[in-house]
């Protein structure tokens, strides 16, 4: 299957004629407030990880923009089997994003960087989506 997200309300997509999928109006928006990053490099990634926030970059957009934010504000956007928006309010600019890409420790499997993707105007992100099928097939209705 193959969807192309539009904007947040509506979505376009491709299927096989044997499927039913039903078309969802309304995806979870996720609230997240960053602090933009005035430091880079390996030792402030550290030192913001001490303090229990993660880096995590923003881009697709204009510029790319470097933030942290705390890991109890990424929780329920990337522990969970559905898609969700994430709005990243840094300073005083707010961006409509999605989840691109996650890093965690390898030995403690917590949370390093994330990336976000920004949702811009009318360009197209391809993105993969949880599908969940629902129903009863028409082969198992018949019975045969």
């Amino acid at each position: 299957m193959e969807v192309f997200i539009i904007s947040d309300r509506w979505v376009k997509y491709r299927v096989f004629p044997t499927f039913a999928v039903q078309k969802f109006n309304q995806m979870n928006t996720i609230t997240i407030e960053g602090v933009l990053r005035t430091e880079h490099g390996k030792k402030a990634a550290r030192q913001i990880r001490s303090q229990e926030n993660v880096p995590g970059v923003i881009y697709g957009g204009a510029e790319e923009v470097n933030f942290y934010a705390s890991a109890k504000a990424f929780k329920s956007l990337v522990y969970t089997g559905e898609f969700q928006l994430a709005e990243v309010t840094v300073g005083a600019k707010k961006y409509k994003c999605i989840l691109k890409d996650l890093q965690f420790d390898k030995v403690s499997d917590q949370l390093i960087h994330v990336d976000l993707l920004e949702l811009v105007g009318d360009k197209k992100v391809i993105a993969t989506l949880p599908i969940k099928f629902t129903g009863v097939s028409v082969g198992v209705k018949v019975k045969s």
